[in-house]
């Protein structure tokens, strides 16, 4: 009887808690639920909130409401969606297609035109050019349709006829791409003065020539952010007629192939004085790119307002590589020019491209490294001189570093590292052999900083007489005393470290898990001590999973086991650190 008593006064207090809740949910206002559905699919909200109760109904009826429609492959279009689209064709701000055949069967109940009058943006993600065509003529009819994205499945026609079309519609933004299609016609007419469009973001995923791009943004005066991935060698020179300012343009992105710097140059001039962001990737055998001390002439007195400046350029390593003169020059990338803007150098090696880049500066590896005894509210403190990143460089490899022919790159490309001096190294190969790193190590020997892989340590020191003679006398000389190694896996990997390299002052490593921390920071400072290492050091480990009473635990065991002295432990965010002097 009791136990029958429980179990009614157990019902009804989850039907209590349960009335309590949906009264919780039902005391939100309107305006946070209309926040909460232009996260959600116009029809999922539709079917959810359809029949709830009046208030809801109220909701979905508002003419204010906006809706957004996603239509993937797995989409039914099925009696109830075409009643749902009847029905809320006033609500719709957008579509978004996924497939050829979706948008076929969904043209075929519908035309997008008038009929949907508040349609802001329209997503076609494969649309072939004779359905464009006949869609851009009904898209007239919509005076707010804002955005338009369009991969074309085919294009055979001048797609020039299409950019026209795309002219007349009331459009800020628009992006394109034609995949797998290696030139293109793009023939427009000169643009009147009433014929110009309101694009101000276009996105070009489609190859083109700066005539052809020029003769694009003749009809986009107003264009604020223009990004272009596969520009191509003009047939002809830039026509300085047929120029004009976009003195809006803030933002400009592109992938260049095969061009020459003058003629990028050139078009830097004629068309983006008002830039603030710069990003270009280079794909050219033209080493003037690595000129710096051109493109700080060009920068400080034509780009004046530029604050971010993105610069990959590749060199493949193969048979047909040569040193050019302009290598000499990339010194000139660490000048007072590029480390008062923060702009930082970096050499990246992916397989066999050695790869020139420059970034704004965002904390690094090298970072942890360099202020792990900073607080993180101070850091923004720190200004240009004392920040050892800025006028140092880093190598990032990945990959296997050898050649075609299983040569190692470092020897076809040591004479550019002894043009600028290497002080962080950061590798993560997994198929990199130990013999290969100590090639690397031993052409470097200005490092101060090393980030590893582990696989790398899991592999077997059997090295020949020639790779232990030369890595004995790389670790009696070398300069480094920070390391960081990631998803250690093994003790003798740490084990290594504080024996090879007895003058660490950092040891990081990465991505250690909740339940092994304290028995990895025990067992490191077991090893600092094994190996009479009694100078100031820093210990840091990352663990995202970390509980909120972490430090506390940690700062019993190693007082429990007489591990440390006059220490400090902390916590930032997931890094767990542990420093003495």
């Amino acid at each position: 009887m009791n136990r029958i008593k429980r179990q009614g006064n157990f019902r009804q207090s989850q039907v209590h808690k349960k009335k309590k809740t949906i009264s919780c949910i039902e005391n939100l206002s309107n305006e946070i639920f209309y926040e909460i559905f232009d996260y959600l699919d116009g029809y999922n909200i539709y079917k959810a909130f359809s029949n709830l109760n009046i208030r809801f109904e109220n909701l979905l009826i508002n003419p204010l409401l906006p809706m957004k429609i996603e239509i993937s492959s797995e989409t039914k279009l099925d009696s109830r969606y075409k009643q749902f689209l009847r029905s809320n064709k006033h609500h719709i701000i957008s579509f978004d297609f996924d497939s050829q055949s979706k948008f076929d069967q969904f043209m075929n109940l519908f035309t997008i035109d008038k009929l949907f009058p508040r349609l802001e943006s329209l997503i076609l993600n494969s649309i072939s050019t004779y359905k464009l065509f006949i869609l851009l003529f009904y898209l007239k009819s919509l005076s707010n349709l804002s955005s338009l994205s369009i991969c074309l499945k085919n294009c055979s026609c001048n797609i020039g006829d299409i950019y026209q079309m795309i002219f007349h519609l009331p459009l800020k933004y628009f992006r394109v791409a034609v995949p797998r299609h290696p030139r293109l016609s793009i023939t427009i007419p000169i643009a009147a003065q009433d014929q110009y469009s309101p694009i101000e973001y276009l996105l070009i995923y489609h190859r083109c020539t700066f005539n052809q791009l020029t003769n694009i943004l003749l009809h986009t005066p107003r264009l604020s952010h223009l990004h272009c991935f596969n520009i191509i060698e003009s047939d002809d020179q830039i026509k300085s007629k047929l120029m004009i300012k976009l003195n809006s343009l803030t933002h400009l992105t592109m992938t260049l192939y095969d061009l020459e710097l003058d003629e990028f140059e050139e078009f830097l001039l004629k068309l983006c004085s008002q830039l603030q962001l710069l990003n270009v990737k280079i794909y050219s055998t033209d080493k003037s790119y690595l000129d710096a001390d051109r493109w700080e002439q060009l920068i400080s007195q034509n780009i004046t307002s530029l604050t971010k400046f993105i610069f990959r350029y590749s060199d493949t390593i193969d048979d047909e590589f040569e040193i050019s003169s302009y290598y000499l020059l990339i010194n000139r990338f660490k000048s007072s020019f590029w480390i008062d803007r923060k702009w930082i150098f970096k050499f990246l090696i992916e397989e066999d491209e050695l790869i020139y880049s420059i970034h704004p500066y965002q904390e690094t590896w090298i970072d942890i490294q360099e202020y792990s005894y900073i607080k993180q509210d101070s850091k923004n403190n720190i200004d240009n001189s004392s920040n050892p990143y800025f006028s140092s460089v880093e190598l990032s490899v990945t990959g296997t570093f050898l050649t075609e022919n299983d040569e190692p790159l470092i020897k076809k490309i040591n004479f550019i590292f002894n043009m600028i001096q290497i002080t962080y190294l950061d590798i993560e190969c997994d198929q990199m052999t130990v013999s290969i790193l100590i090639t690397i190590l031993e052409a470097l020997r200005n490092l101060n900083s090393i980030r590893l892989s582990n696989s790398l340590l899991r592999q077997q020191m059997n090295l020949n007489i020639r790779d232990k003679i030369i890595f004995n006398v790389f670790l009696k000389i070398n300069k480094i005393t920070k390391i960081t190694l990631r998803n250690v896996t093994e003790s003798d990997q740490i084990d290594f470290i504080f024996k090879r390299f007895p003058r660490i002052q950092f040891f990081g490593l990465e991505r250690v898990r909740d339940d092994d921390l304290k028995s990895v920071i025990q067992y490191i400072l077991w090893n600092i001590k094994d190996n009479y290492i009694s100078h100031p050091m820093t210990i840091c480990v990352f663990c995202d999973d970390a509980k909120y009473n972490k430090v506390e635990k940690l700062h019993q065991m190693i007082n429990s086991k007489n591990l440390l002295k006059n220490y400090t432990i902390y916590r930032q965010y997931d890094r767990f650190y542990v420093q003495w002097k």
